[in-house]
């Protein structure tokens, strides 16, 4: 893995932490663009790691001469402070494979490294260059009141981005619902996948509470399972997929964009 951020500790940081993780892999680190483009030269990076923190955009301009050069098919995740949607789109539109917004908290550096685990493990095979018809971006937030606005925001701001502004309701009222759950019964840091898939959209929330989840009823006055009752209720598919650490409960929308 190269890692490209030109902040030593927290590049340190998170180079620790992704050879503590659960990818076998060298990570190297650099701090601009012409040591990226030398480690590149010399072979052998099968994952690059983008900090947009690099000034006067030139982590979009590496970007940009990755997709153009001889390192097309190399997969990249894109790191920012930021999740304004402009410059999540435009990475995407640039060749970016995965964004990850990078932490404002020390809390959150543990599950945005686990992110780029998740998609290194999930996606080895680097999707196709160019518009894409797949992207995803992966979101770690805090076990808090704030990490279910946020979540509502980006996933909204992201289907406005992506042209399916009319999922936008229904994404975000699932959305908020799953990342309620989480942060209420979890009491863990949070996971949030939105994936722009060929047919439809796929959001997933992670936390690190495993167990089975079984929706409840719309009607009548219980609130156990009320917020799975509404996902069922308004999504194509949703289902629950455990793990080692935890659990990841998503669901699905048909694009309207599709035949």
């Amino acid at each position: 893995m190269l890692l490209v951020e030109d902040g030593p500790s927290g590049a340190r940081a998170t180079a620790e932490l992704l050879a503590d993780g659960g990818v076998e892999a060298d990570v190297a680190i650099v701090s601009d663009v012409e040591e990226a483009l030398a480690c590149l030269r010399s072979g052998g990076v099968d994952l690059l790691i983008l900090d947009l923190s690099l000034p006067d955009r030139q982590g979009l301009e590496l970007l940009t001469a990755i997709r153009s050069g001889a390192w097309r098919d190399l997969p990249v995740v894109v790191l920012s402070g930021t999740t304004d949607p402009d410059l999540v789109q435009e990475s995407y539109q640039l060749g970016a494979n995965c964004f990850v917004r990078k932490p404002h908290r020390i809390g959150e550096l543990v599950p945005a490294v686990r992110a780029i685990e998740h998609f290194w493990i999930r996606h080895a095979t680097a999707p196709p260059v160019g518009p894409p018809d797949h992207a995803e971006f992966q979101l770690p937030l805090a076990a808090t009141p704030d990490a279910v606005r946020e979540a509502r925001a980006i996933v909204r701001g992201l289907l406005d981005g992506w042209g399916l502004a009319s999922l936008g309701d229904t994404a975000v009222l699932c959305t908020s619902e799953l990342a309620t759950n989480a942060v209420i019964h979890a009491g863990s840091p949070v996971l949030l996948v939105v994936a722009l898939l060929p047919s439809a959209v796929r959001i997933e929330v992670e936390d690190a509470a495993p167990g089975a989840l079984e929706p409840g009823s719309l009607v009548g006055d219980a609130e156990t399972g009320r917020g799975l009752a509404i996902v069922n209720a308004l999504t194509q598919s949703w289902g629950v997929d455990q793990h080692p650490s935890g659990k990841t409960v998503w669901f699905e929308l048909l694009r309207p964009d599709t035949p």
